[in-house]
């Protein structure tokens, strides 16, 4: 008998080790899940995104929702209004080790992208806001340094209008912005 209530004492401290166990491990996957910290360059580059939309003229109401896939990749859908026109995209923001792997990251996605001046992109409202409007205070902020900027954009015709569809792809210094967006007339 006391082999018994022996052996059912070891497996009740057997169990209740093992539940502690697996309870003290979800805790800490959860805690460094909660911890993890964004890459001051890439939030820079989103504030700064931010920032041009809340400073353009032709914005009315601005909402938007970032979601973090990890300290150096984020996806943002901006929810952007103006005078009878409206815009809805997710932008992926991903940051490299450096502006020249983020270069050739860009070369390998470019295909059929055009690079953009500020000249060509006056009446685009998505890449003026995004790009030449943008006086990327954060990033400077952040990284002592104004960004090296590029703008590229595939379109169905060959000049940006208002409301046809586009890809666009931005990079800022050692990130980059890649995202669809067609501008809505509203009624």
């Amino acid at each position: 008998m006391r082999s018994r209530v022996a052996i059912l004492i070891a497996a009740a401290i057997i169990a209740s080790v093992l539940a502690a166990g697996c309870t003290s491990s979800t805790q800490n996957t959860s805690q460094s899940a909660s911890s993890t910290t964004h890459d001051p360059v890439l939030q820079a580059v989103i504030n700064d995104d931010l920032q041009a939309y809340n400073n353009a003229s032709w914005v009315r109401t601005l909402n938007q929702t970032i979601q973090w896939i990890n300290a150096t990749n984020a996806m943002v859908t901006y929810k952007v209004g103006g005078t009878n026109v409206s815009l809805t995209y997710t932008a992926q923001y991903t940051k490299f080790a450096s502006a020249s792997d983020a270069s050739n990251y860009i070369s390998s996605i470019n295909q059929g992208y055009n690079g953009t001046t500020t000249q060509q992109l006056l009446y685009d409202p998505v890449l003026t806001t995004a790009s030449s409007g943008n006086t990327h205070q954060s990033y400077l902020s952040v990284a002592n340094s104004p960004p090296s900027t590029f703008s590229y954009i595939k379109m169905p015709g060959e000049q940006p209008t208002y409301f046809s569809p586009a890809s666009y792809i931005i990079q800022v210094g050692d990130v980059v912005t890649t995202f669809n967006a067609t501008l809505q007339q509203t009624s």
